[in-house]
């Protein structure tokens, strides 16, 4: 697995990680890159957005990102379309598999993930930062209705499953 971070101004080493993730794992990655990254931003209003895994929305990862003053950018789970590291996955897999490559080793892999990640343009992660005021207001309208719907529709839900 591969888990990377940027911001307006550039992004965070890459990371391989090995086996499957839990939150211990996850906290350790984001202790080893994301907030080396966040220093060098300290003093700057960001959030840090995560597509809302089980190991990044779990207590003890709630937990560790609240002791460190990271705010969480509260968005609809299972929208990938307005996860922006979803779009730079793309822009990274068409570069990797061009030309119908193919690998037969991990570490030719990872060299090849590598350079397309290392090399992106810095204004194409600033236009999807930029357009992160767009898809603000599109959770702030999906808040607004969860709130509605916690409120107002629960109840009802409740009760049918009682019957």
């Amino acid at each position: 697995m591969v888990w990377a971070a940027f911001g307006f101004n550039g992004q965070v080493g890459l990371a391989f990680l090995d086996g499957r993730q839990n939150s211990p794992k996850y906290i350790e990655t984001l202790e080893n890159h994301l907030m080396p990254f966040a220093e060098n931003i300290e003093g700057r209003n960001w959030e840090y957005q995560h597509d809302n895994a089980p190991t990044h929305t779990s207590s003890a990862t709630k937990i560790y990102l609240n002791s460190k003053n990271v705010t969480v950018f509260e968005w609809p789970p299972m929208n990938p379309d307005i996860n922006q590291t979803e779009n730079v996955w793309g822009i990274m897999s068409r570069k990797v598999y061009e030309n119908g490559r193919q690998f037969y080793s991990v570490n030719a892999l990872k060299t090849s993930i590598e350079s397309p990640w290392y090399n992106l343009e810095p204004e194409i992660l600033q236009t999807l930062i930029m357009s992160m005021e767009n898809i603000r207001c599109l959770t702030e309208k999906w808040k607004d209705f969860k709130l509605l719907k916690t409120l107002f529709w629960a109840p009802f839900v409740e009760k049918s499953y009682v019957l």
